[in-house]
This record gives C-alpha cells, sequence and structure tokens, in this order.
C-alpha cells in the first residue's frame, strides 16, 4: 500500500511534465512569450544589460528588451541551416549586416571563419564589441561600424526603444522611435573590393535590418553576381517601393531559389537565399 501510495505522486508528474512540454501546450507558452511578454519591451528601460546564456554561443550581453529571446532557442531553423552551412562549406568569410549584439558574428567565428560585420547602431555597436572581446574574437573579427546600402554616405538613422529594431525606413513603429542620428554609410562591393576576396572563396551573407534590405543588396549586386553567397535574409514588409520583397526579386533574376525558413507574419518572415547553380544546401 505504502508502495502505491509512493507511485501515485510520481505518476501524476510524469504525465503533468508530459502535457506541460508536450508540442501544442509548449507552441502556447512561445505565443505568450512573444506576443504579450514581448510587448512590455519598454518596461526595461532602454540602457539595462543582461547577461543571458544561450545554446548555441554560450554567454552572450544583450540589451533588457531583448534579453529572454537569446534565452529560449532563439530562431531555431535559421540558426539550424546556419550551422550546416558553416560546417559543409568548411570555411569562408561571413558577412553579418545587422549584426546587433553579434549572435551570428560568435557562431560563425567559433566555427572558424572570417566575419565582418556591419551595426551602425551605437548602442547595440558597444554590446557588440564586448561579446567578441568576452568570446576572444577580436583578431578574427572586423567590426564596421557602419550602415550597409547602396551607396556611400551618411544617412539619417532612427533608434527605437528597443534597440534592434531601429531603422532607416517607415518599418518602424511611431511609438518606439527615440532619436535620429547621423550615421556612416558603405556598400558590400566596396568592402569586399577592400578585402580582396577572391572568386573561390565561400561567402555566406546575412541581412537582417529592419526594412532597408533592398539597399544593402543594391549595394552588393556585384559580390552577389561574383561569389554567389549564400544568403539569410530577414525580409521585413513595408509594402511600398522599398519594400524588401523586392529584394528577393533582384536575387531570383541573379538565379537565386529560395526557401522561407519562419515565418511570423504576412510582413515578416526569415528566407534562405541559395543560388541554383550550387545547389540548396542543407534544404533537407
Amino acid at each position: 500500500m505504502g508502495r502505491v501510495k509512493l507511485q501515485l505522486p510520481e505518476g501524476f508528474a510524469y504525465y503533468l511534465k508530459s502535457f506541460l512540454f508536450a508540442r501544442p501546450v509548449s507552441r502556447i507558452f512561445r505565443c505568450f512569450i512573444v506576443r504579450v511578454l514581448m510587448c512590455q519591451h519598454y518596461e526595461f528601460g532602454l540602457y539595462s544589460v543582461f547577461l543571458v546564456f544561450n545554446r548555441s554561443v554560450g554567454a552572450l550581453l544583450v540589451d533588457g528588451s531583448r534579453y529572454y529571446i537569446y534565452c529560449l532557442e532563439y530562431e531555431k531553423k535559421p540558426v539550424n541551416v546556419f550551422k550546416c552551412l558553416l560546417k559543409k562549406l568548411g570555411g569562408g568569410v561571413f558577412i553579418d549586416v545587422g549584426a546587433y549584439v553579434g549572435f551570428y558574428t560568435i557562431l560563425a567565428s567559433r566555427h572558424g571563419w572570417e566575419v565582418v560585420c556591419f551595426e551602425p547602431n551605437p548602442l547595440s555597436l558597444v554590446l557588440l564589441r564586448y561579446n567578441i572581446d568576452l568570446h576572444r574574437l577580436k583578431g578574427r573579427v572586423r567590426v564596421v561600424g557602419k550602415a550597409a546600402g547602396d551607396k556611400r554616405g551618411y544617412a539619417s538613422f532612427t533608434i527605437a526603444s528597443n534597440p534592434s529594431e531601429s531603422s532607416f525606413t517607415k518599418y518602424l513603429r511611431s511609438e518606439m522611435k527615440l532619436l535620429n542620428v547621423v550615421v556612416e554609410v558603405e556598400t558590400i562591393d566596396s568592402v569586399i573590393s577592400s578585402l580582396g576576396i577572391s572568386r573561390d572563396v565561400n561567402l555566406l551573407l546575412k541581412v537582417d535590418v529592419e526594412g532597408f534590405g533592398l539597399n544593402v543588396l543594391k549595394g552588393a549586386t556585384k559580390t552577389i553576381r561574383e561569389l554567389k553567397p549564400f544568403i539569410l535574409f530577414e525580409v521585413h514588409r513595408t509594402f511600398d517601393e522599398e519594400d524588401e520583397i523586392h529584394a528577393l526579386r533582384i536575387l531570383r533574376d541573379i538565379g537565386y531559389g529560395f526557401m522561407v525558413l519562419e515565418p511570423r507574419s504576412r510582413g515578416n518572415f526569415i528566407v534562405y537565399a541559395y543560388p541554383r547553380e550550387k545547389g540548396c544546401l542543407c534544404c533537407e
């Protein structure tokens, strides 16, 4: 009888855990975190910084508006495809446009890749540099504290209450705007040219620039045509002439195929673009 009493609470605990971590239920919890808790980003304050532990990169300094995202399994399918590409290609150059605090930069560098990262937001740039130092990657990462665009010069950049959503475009909601700053703009073509990268080098490109991707790709057309990089591209739709969907049309005309890795909404999704001549690596 005593043995039965002991097994009852153990059995109840087992089925309770099975229920809570079942896929449909865990999806509900994730939706709650994303749609409810994430909407309260402004309560954390602009300058709060958290040290979190992420499964893919380890320790990471992030601003208070995004710390809970990096504690979870961040962008699971895009990250898995990215890791697969890093391993299958075996080495090369990774261009991280919109590096933010350096998640993808650190991941690529730790796999032995040379990294060039663009980050124009002065707030995120501080954390990016700290994270590179934290992982002792300073000699293997070139930080470009500028924006990537379609031409060299200067442009007005809007800093948001959530630094990761700072932008050049109308994609940023008006209630999130804090102030405008002038930042320097560089093209990917000019940076690649200055590095003297040969055509036989593997090139990976990640673009996450809150609606400015069309300009980024216009300034990288020569690089894309000649080196045919594999590309992770987060699309932010503005439904106007700046709509990043036009960037996908440019890639399609150059000879790229696409796979949607993470559909978020009608106006936001992550795409894996691959040169058809090289095949869809890591698509399985």
